[in-house]
C-alpha cells in the first residue's frame, strides 16, 4: 500500500504537527507550515491529528496509487488533477490502484497538503515524521521514493464548511502576543510597527519570512543568543522584521517585539511575495481561547 513518486517538485515533503519536545537539544520545531490546512486534511478523513502527510510547494510533483485508498487535498490550489482530470479539493475522496495524481502550478496560495487514510508510514525521527532539511533529517521527495500507508477498504467522511475555505489572495494581518522585550522598543518604535504595512519578500522559506517596509531606528549593539520559539518578531540590524517558522533555529541574538499567534501563521504560510501584511496586538487571554477552541474541535492533545 503506497503511492510511487513518478515525477519529483521543487520541494515536497512528509509532515506533521512536528518536533514539539526537541527544542532543548537545539532542534527545530519543524511540522506543517500550515495548520489549518493540515488539521482539515486529515480531519476529513477521521484520521489522528497527527497523521504524517505531504506537504507539497508550488506544485509539480507526480504521485502513483499502488492501491486503492482514500485521500484528501487541501490548502493552496495547485491545480489538484486526478488521471489528468481536475479534482475536488477540502473533500474526502476515493481513489484506485494507478490513479496518477498530479499538481501543477499554483492558482493560488504555496503549499497544499494531500492526506491518505490512516496518514504516510515513514519513519520517525526523534519523535516525528517531518523532514526537516536545514537539519538533515529525512529528505525531500524525489522520483522513484515510494511512500508506504496503511490498507483501509472503507472510510467515512467529514465535510467542511465552505466559510473554513480561507482566500490566499488577501492582504493579511498577523496578530502578536508582546514578548519579554516588547517594552525595550520606544513607543515611536512601536508605533512604526503597529501602523504600516510592509510587504512579504523573496526571502521566504521554511525557515522565516523576511518583510520589508519602513525600518525601525534600533541601536546596532549585538545581544547575546537566546531561546527563541515559532512565531517570534525578530527584528534585524537593518530595523526590519523576521517572522521565525517552523524550520527556525531555537537561538537568535536579535532582539524580539512579539509573537505571532500560533494560528495565523498558517496565513502566512500561503502568501507569496508581495503580499502586504500589518501587525496587531493580541491579548493571550484571547489566544488562548481561540487556540482551546480549535484544539477542542480536532482533537489536539500533546
Amino acid at each position: 500500500m503506497s503511492f510511487k513518486v513518478i515525477k519529483s517538485s521543487f520541494l515536497s515533503t512528509v509532515q506533521d504537527y512536528g518536533r514539539l519536545t526537541h527544542g532543548e537539544h537545539g532542534m527545530s520545531q519543524s511540522g506543517v507550515m500550515d495548520e489549518h490546512a493540515y488539521a482539515w486534511a486529515n480531519h476529513l478523513l477521521n484520521n489522528h491529528f497527527n497523521d504524517a502527510v505531504i506537504e507539497i510547494t508550488f506544485g509539480g510533483i507526480v504521485l502513483e496509487a499502488q492501491t486503492d485508498t482514500f485521500i484528501a487535498v487541501t490548502g493552496a490550489n495547485l491545480d489538484f488533477k486526478i488521471n489528468n482530470k481536475t479534482a475536488q479539493m477540502w473533500h474526502g475522496l476515493q481513489i484506485y490502484k494507478g490513479d496518477v495524481l498530479s499538481w501543477a502550478n499554483p492558482k493560488n496560495g504555496v503549499r497544499a497538503y494531500l492526506a491518505v487514510k490512516g496518514g504516510f508510514a515513514t519513519e520517525v525521527l526523534f519523535d516525528s515524521k517531518s523532514v526537516n532539511l536545514r537539519e538533515h533529517i529525512g529528505a525531500k521527495l524525489i522520483k522513484g521514493d515510494v511512500l508506504p500507508y496503511k490498507d483501509f477498504n472503507e472510510v467515512t467522511y467529514h465535510f467542511i464548511s465552505p466559510k473554513y475555505i480561507p482566500n490566499y489572495n488577501q492582504d493579511i494581518t498577523l496578530r502578536i502576543l508582546p514578548t519579554y522585550q516588547f517594552n525595550d522598543f520606544s513607543i515611536n518604535q512601536r508605533d512604526l510597527f503597529f501602523n504600516q504595512n510592509y510587504t512579504i519578500t523573496n526571502a521566504n522559506d521554511r525557515t522565516g519570512c523576511r518583510l520589508s517596509g519602513a525600518p525601525i531606528a534600533i541601536k546596532k549593539e549585538r545581544m547575546i543568543s537566546e531561546g527563541i520559539s515559532y512565531g517570534c518578531v525578530e527584528i534585524a540590524t537593518d530595523g526590519l522584521p523576521i517572522i521565525l517558522l517552523k524550520d527556525a533555529p531555537s537561538i537568535g541574538g536579535y532582539p524580539k517585539i512579539g509573537t505571532v499567534f500560533s494560528l495565523d501563521l498558517a496565513k502566512l504560510a500561503q502568501r507569496q511575495p508581495n503580499t502586504k501584511l500589518r501587525f496587531e496586538l493580541m491579548s493571550i487571554h484571547e489566544a488562548q481561547k481561540e487556540r482551546r477552541k480549535f484544539n477542542d474541535f480536532f482533537e489536539i492533545s500533546f
